[in-house]
């Protein structure tokens, strides 16, 4: 999505990210990865999930636009921050699977 971004700064990820990021999908696999890891595991791995499915909807929400407005480069730079955010916040879940 980031180079999505790069190429066109007004591309709309909205579709894209429902499609990727189906929250109810990601929701069901993370929860049952969770299931099978011990218990200790899922006190960490509970609070990332959590963090995961805030930060898709925090990026479904900032890479909004109204129609006929373009994004504004503070705009690209928050999308972009939401992006990295959920790339650090999986990141970190697949750390504990190790």
């Amino acid at each position: 999505m980031k180079a999505t971004l790069s190429a066109d700064t007004q591309a709309d990820i909205g579709p894209k990210i429902r499609k990727d990021f189906d929250f109810s999908v990601v929701r069901s696999d993370l929860n049952a990865i969770n299931e099978a890891l011990d218990e200790d595991t899922q006190r960490g791995t509970d609070r990332i999930v959590r963090a995961i499915l805030q930060d898709i909807t925090e990026l479904e929400i900032a890479q909004k636009q109204k129609p006929g407005v373009p994004r504004s480069e503070t705009r690209l730079k928050n999308v972009c921050g939401k992006l990295d955010k959920l790339e650090k916040a999986f990141g970190d879940y697949l750390a504990f699977a190790d």
